[in-house]
């Protein structure tokens, strides 16, 4: 698979002690960045939007960290968090190896993911995550 970007992936995990959305940070280096432009017709006119794909190879997937499902993450214990990253909806993909641990002041390019595909069969050569966002 062609890469051409790395990407910092923040995921969202409840805490139910403070009440509070945690974001957690996952950087990875090798993955194949593709975004557009996309414009739909409306009653009001145009409207146009962003919208991204990025392919995660299997290969890229951080050595210190586990993929585990949305559901497992949800439910895993606070402090297996660290150990763990995942693909859910309304988490964030920003381009780039992002420093800042809290999304809001990410500085670069980012999107929202609306949907994932985990496409770990077949040879080696072509297992990867797909990542769609707006």
């Amino acid at each position: 698979m062609l890469t051409n970007a790395d990407i910092t992936v923040f995921n969202k995990h409840y805490n139910e002690e403070t009440r509070l959305d945690e974001w957690r940070k996952t950087q990875i280096s090798g993955v194949n960045w593709y975004g557009k432009q996309a414009v739909s017709v409306g009653d009001n006119g145009l409207m146009s939007a962003d919208q991204y794909i990025v392919r995660i190879p299997v290969s890229s997937a951080p050595d210190d960290k586990t993929f585990v499902t949305p559901e497992k993450y949800a439910a895993a214990d606070r402090a297996a968090l660290p150990n763990l990253w995942t693909l859910q909806n309304g988490d964030i993909v920003a381009r780039g190896m992002v420093g800042a641990d809290d999304p809001k002041s990410i500085p670069c390019k980012h999107f929202l993911i609306t949907g994932w595909a985990d496409n770990r069969r077949g040879s080696p050569a072509v297992q990867h995550w797909k990542v769609e966002g707006k």
